[in-house]
This record gives structure tokens, sequence and C-alpha cells, in this order.
């Protein structure tokens, strides 16, 4: 979570400089304190991430400042303590009151940037579980096509099974949505599930990160479900690792409590084929496979869709209320959605805020879908010097890999000998690049 505001409380400022300048340099936006009034004073006008915590400082220590935040339930941030003559007992008390971890001085840079960096990403993979969770209530599969009907009697029949199961789809197109279906479906504890997204991590945190939160399961529920998304993007060393944590949460014979579901918009046979994907845990993941339809193969299921969502956004965001006229929806019907369901929500949600009366006319579609198709087709211009170098680094990224995959007509395989990267990395690139190889011919 790169440019995640964190505020140092610390008495000593050799440290607070220290600490500061690494963390500007790792991309992070920075704040610092050099007690707890000072930072009690900070609080009232900013918004960190996470506080790294000093225990003892002269005015206030680290423990009765946690302790306070705690008591007047005001720690909209992570704490990680630091101490230089910490103890187990000091940990421990400190942990009781909300403390994330707890590093000790003299810090290692090392250690301090990867808790920093797990306990970020475990926040963020907490708040967006949360907010999938709140929104169960639009998981059904929407419309009466074929595929439609298939997708929902395949999950019913799932439900009654712990079978590991493999959605695989283009992106768009709610494989995580049917995941989190199937959990339900199962007669599960809303709060029995983890998801965790594979372009979220590294090869350093990866492990720590999935033992930490399959214990949230194990330890607080009798079954759940474990979902990983992008699951074709591991990494050889974190297909290693997750290996070794199924087959200790997966014997033969024994009633299993943690089901695990994996989303893909590869085909992992392939992968598998060509030794870019670990056969043994292709066989754990993919006990039963479901092939989500993209939304051009459902095109009939459109007019319903937009109706669901031109309801239900008003009601769940507050957007205003703006309905579609029938010429608006006819022609969306023939629109060939190459960014699927998610494309589709976006758009209504785009529309339903224009200005303007309450139907949305057919000139208000047409000029935003071509307004779309312009800023994704145009190589930007304007000049980067005035972005961080990380933004400027994107930009380039971005224009690079758009442009020979348009010259490679989408083929991965060719691009990946142009760049000189491995395949698996590429496709994590790729993704967090949001550059989907499949519409380079619809570009």
């Amino acid at each position: 979570m790169r440019h995640a505001h964190i505020l140092i409380i610390d008495d000593e400022p050799d440290i607070r400089n220290l600490i500061s300048e690494i963390l500007v340099d790792e991309g992070y936006q920075v704040s610092t304190a050099e007690g707890g009034n000072d930072a009690k004073n900070q609080l009232a006008h900013i918004q960190p991430d996470l506080v790294l915590l000093d225990i003892w400082m002269p005015d206030i220590d680290g423990i009765s400042l946690l302790k306070e935040w705690n008591q007047e339930q005001n720690m909209s941030f992570s704490v990680v303590m630091m101490s230089g003559h910490g103890t187990i007992e000091t940990a421990i008390e400190a942990t009781k009151m909300g403390a994330k971890d707890f590093v000790e001085k003299p810090i290692s840079l090392a250690k301090l940037l990867q808790t920093i960096e797990v306990t970020l990403a475990d926040n963020k993979q907490n708040q967006e579980q949360q907010n999938t969770i709140n929104e169960w209530q639009v998981l059904e599969p929407i419309g009466n096509s074929s595929a439609a009907n298939e997708m929902r009697a395949c999950i019913k029949k799932l439900s009654k099974t712990k079978t590991n199961t493999l959605f695989i789809g283009d992106c768009g197109t709610g494989k995580l949505t049917l995941a989190l279906l199937l959990h339900h479906q199962r007669k599960l504890n809303k709060q029995a599930v983890v998801i965790v997204d594979s372009l979220s991590f590294n090869d350093d945190n990866f492990e720590q990160v999935l033992e930490k939160n399959t214990q949230k399961i194990v330890q607080n529920h009798p079954s759940g479900s474990l979902i990983i998304t992008n699951i074709d993007c591991l990494t050889n060393q974190q297909q290693a690792q997750l290996l070794i944590h199924l087959k200790k949460w997966q014997k033969p014979h024994q009633i299993n409590p943690i089901q695990v579901l994996s989303t893909s918009q590869q085909d992992i046979k392939s992968l598998v084929l060509n030794n870019e994907f670990d056969r043994e845990l292709y066989d754990f993941i993919a006990e039963f496979t479901v092939t989500v339809s993209s939304l051009a193969n459902r095109i009939e299921d459109v007019p319903e869709l937009l109706n669901f969502y031109v309801n239900y956004l008003p009601d769940q965001e507050q957007t205003p209320y703006r309905k579609l006229s029938f010429a608006a929806q006819n022609h969306l019907r023939n629109y060939d959605w190459p960014g699927n369901l998610r494309e589709l929500k976006n758009l209504v949600r785009q529309l339903q805020l224009q200005e303007g009366d309450a139907e949305i006319h057919l000139d208000e579609v047409v000029d935003l879908l071509e307004q779309s198709s312009q800023e994704l087709s145009n190589t930007s211009q304007n000049t980067r010097y005035d972005l961080e170098l990380r933004e400027a680094r994107e930009e380039f990224e971005r224009d690079y890999f758009l442009y020979h995959l348009k010259m490679v007509e989408g083929k991965v395989g060719d691009l990946a000998k142009i760049s000189g990267m491995e395949r698996t990395n590429l496709y994590r690139k790729l993704r967090s690049l949001n550059i989907n190889p499949k519409n380079m011919d619809k570009s």
C-alpha cells in the first residue's frame, strides 16, 4: 500500500528522521511527532493509516497513549509499537490495547518495512472483505439467459459439498461474487471468509499473511472459506508455500475446516502444461472448475442488469435516480462490453452522476462510450516530468505494454519474449496496470 500515510511518534530526533527518510523513499506519506502531546495535536488534523509508536517518551508513554485511544474508540489507524527496552509482557499488553505488532530497537529497517507492509495489506484486505460481505444481497447472478441459469444451478449443487472450486473467466465477469455466493449458500458464517488477492503480496510476506488470516477461521469458526483471487499470478515460491499449507489444512479422510475457492483469468491447465503452475497445487484447488461466462455471451441479460443497477445504485451509493430510456437500453444491448459486468455497473453509475433530467437519453450513452473509448486508445502526450517518479514509471510501463500488446495482437507469450519477463511475473504486472490482453483486438 504505497502512498499510505504513516505517523512516527518518537522523542529521539535521529530515529524519527531516519525512519521518515526511508519511508518517504519507499513511497509512503510521512508525518512525525516528537511525543504524545504533539501526536494528539496532529491527530486532530490528520488521518494516518498506520502509527509507529515509541513506548518510552518523556511526556506520555506509548502504552498510556494506546490505552487512551482504545478506551475512546478513536483508532481509525493501525499501531505498531517500537521500544529499545521491550519485554514480552509489554508486547502482550500493547497487543491487548489494540497494537498490531511490536518491533525492538535497534530497529532492523528490513523487518520494519516488512511489518508495515504486512499490517497495511492486512488492513486493506479486511476493509475490502467487509465491504464485500456487506454487498451479499447482490451476489445472485442476474438474468434469465442459459449462462445465468447454469451458474445459479452450478452454485446450488456445489453448496451441498465441501469441494475446492476454481472460477475461471475474464476480468469483470463476477468470479469473486460467485465465490462469495458459494460460501454464503454453504450456510457458513459471514465472518468465516478470508479473501487473499495474489497481486497484493510478495514472496516475503505471502506465507505470513496466509497463515495469519487462515488462523482467524480455524480459531473462531468450525468451517470457512479461503478465497484466493488471481491465483494464476502466484509466483513459483508462493505456489510452493500455498501447497504446504493446503496439505496441512486438508488431509485425506479428514473433515476440513477450510475450503479453498480460487479465481483465475487464465486456463490453469495450460499453465500446468507449460510448467508455469504446479500440477499438485492445481489438483488441490481445482476439484471442480466453474467457467464464468463473459457478458458478451449472455447479452440477453443486459436489459435486466441495467434495470437492476439503475435501482440498486441510488439505494446503496446515493447516486441520483435516473432511468434509462428504451433507445439507450437498446443501444447498450448491442454493445460488446469488453469490461463485462464491472463495466456495465460503472457505466450506469457515471450516467446517473451526470447532469440531466430524470431519464438518461441515447445521446448521453453514445457520448460517454465514445469518451471512454478515446481515453483508452489515446496514448498520453502530456509530460510526465511533474509526476512523482513512481507514477511516471507506471505511466511509461502502461504505454510500453499497451504498445507491444497491440503489435503482437494480445499474445502474452510474444510480449514476454519482447519484454524479457517471465510469464507469471508479466501477468502480475499487466493486472496491476489494469491491462487485459484479451481486449487488445477491441481497442
